[in-house]
């Protein structure tokens, strides 16, 4: 019985996502122009990144291109995020990536984004005066709603992980948690 259940609930879930996507297509005029925005909110360090380092506040922008395929978009984002320690050290980080996001096509007035993406991280720890670059992988959603046609808000949720494994002495990587709020502009490019 508990199997039957789970195969009609899934099947319910994708008529309504199948039958969303007609209706969808007077929500995405917002979403298939270029956008660029900035968000600002708490970062955290996660697992054991977060015995080293404090939580802080952090902020960045980012430029947002459509693909031909409508629900799906390509993006640039850099941010810059302090975290202090309660010994001496600091670390600064800033990310510069790229991501694609896909818009999921659910009818409600607020949009649902998935997003996954890969770059860069310069990292500078203080005192020591150290500066390398790792790579990096992100992944995170957004739930956002339109304010006029020009402008849309955002909560954004994203996780970051700075891959330093390959570096000699290293054993663990960097695991990171932003969450914002967005403000971006559809522009009429």
């Amino acid at each position: 019985m508990r199997k039957h259940f789970t195969v009609l609930c899934v099947f319910l879930l994708l008529f309504l996502l199948c039958s969303d996507l007609l209706a969808a297509n007077s929500r995405k005029k917002y979403f298939s122009k270029p956008q660029i925005g900035i968000w600002y909110g708490p970062i955290t360090p996660l697992f054991d990144t977060d015995e080293y380092l404090d939580s802080s506040l952090g902020g960045g922008g980012f430029f947002r291109y459509n693909l031909p395929y409508d629900p799906l978009k390509i993006g640039l984002e850099s941010s810059y995020q302090l975290y202090e320690s309660e010994s001496v050290a600091e670390m600064r980080l800033i990310p510069v990536y790229a991501n694609l996001l896909w818009l999921l096509p659910i009818n409600l007035p607020i949009r649902f984004q998935l997003k996954v993406g890969a770059g860069l991280c310069k990292v500078r720890f203080e005192p020591d005066n150290i500066n390398q670059w790792d790579p990096m992988l992100s992944a995170g959603t957004e739930i956002s709603f339109p304010a006029g046609k020009l402008a849309n808000i955002a909560l954004r949720l994203d996780y970051l992980c700075l891959y330093e494994e390959y570096l000699n002495d290293a054993t663990k990587n960097g695991h990171f948690f932003n969450a914002g709020i967005s403000l971006y502009f559809n522009l009429n490019l």
